[in-house]
């Protein structure tokens, strides 16, 4: 049974962060792919003024392109309504039964994720590979792994995988000043995002 790393987000746009951890996993011999899932309809961003699924899945697919172990899905983009992960995981399962799922999610997703909607079913459904993020430290997130362990039965591998000070809104907020990103962006997304004039 493979293991497929799946690296869901707004993908807002996909930067070279979410490429470096998803090619530290294959690296690793963590997982075989990893499919990245760009989110429909969030309901942890409503109110959000968002580039559309097609377009941000669009950029994901220009960021991967050569890497064949690489996917891009349209998924969640493609269900109606609020996109909820447990769903997503539940559709690939369904779509896959030859493949088991690891969540790629930075901390900050750790320390919220048991708020999520139906949390224990994705608990379940898929081991957690988890990043430093937000500055929490290696011991933090041990202890917040351990809780939700012993809490849900998750299944729960903490990454020594470095963080990047590099997140999609820095690289929005540096668009809309005028600011060069093309050392933060895959150069295909970089020349896509000139060319639309994406986040004037």
């Amino acid at each position: 049974m493979a293991k497929i790393g799946i690296l869901g987000g707004s993908f807002h746009p996909i930067h070279n962060g979410h490429l470096q951890l998803g090619q530290y996993c294959l690296d690793k011999r963590i997982v075989r792919e990893v499919w990245f899932i760009p989110t429909g309809v969030s309901y942890l961003k409503a109110g959000m003024k968002m580039l559309t699924g097609e377009e941000r899945l669009h950029l994901v697919e220009l960021a991967i392109q050569g890497n064949p172990r690489m996917k891009a899905l349209d998924v969640e983009i493609k269900r109606p309504g609020n996109t909820y992960t447990v769903e997503t995981l539940e559709e690939l399962k369904k779509s896959y039964p030859e493949h088991e799922f690891c969540f790629i999610i930075g901390a900050d997703c750790l320390f919220s994720m048991e708020s999520w909607y139906r949390a224990d079913d994705i608990f379940r459904m898929a081991e957690l590979l988890v990043a430093r993020r937000d500055g929490k430290s290696y011991a933090e997130m041990q202890r917040k792994a351990r809780d939700l362990e012993e809490r849900f039965g998750a299944r729960i591998r903490i990454l020594r995988f470095e963080e990047m000070d590099i997140s999609s809104t820095q690289i929005r907020e540096r668009l809309k000043a005028g600011k060069d990103t093309s050392d933060l962006l895959p150069e295909a997304v970089f020349k896509e995002i000139k060319k639309r004039k994406f986040f004037k």
